[in-house]
């Protein structure tokens, strides 16, 4: 796993990174997501099972602020 994510945020307060578990090994993801967006749910290769599996959106860890690049460390997001 890689020990920082490059995000790129577009306005303030309009996107989140929000935090997908795998349904079937509990393998989790990161994703950005809009504010007003409906609750993320998609299929995705779990490295675990090595199928396409459904992840869902257990909970928000970030709003992104208004910035052209932000860096965060995972380190800070715990």
């Amino acid at each position: 796993m890689r020990l920082s994510l490059i995000l790129q945020a577009a306005k303030s307060g309009r996107q989140l990174l929000v935090s997908c578990e795998s349904q079937a090994t509990g393998h989790r993801v990161m994703r950005i997501r809009e504010r007003t967006q409906e609750k993320l749910e998609f299929l995705h290769k779990d490295p675990w099972l090595d199928q396409e599996v459904l992840y869902k959106e257990t909970r928000k860890i970030k709003t992104l602020e208004k910035r052209n690049i932000r860096e965060i460390h995972l380190s800070r997001l715990t």
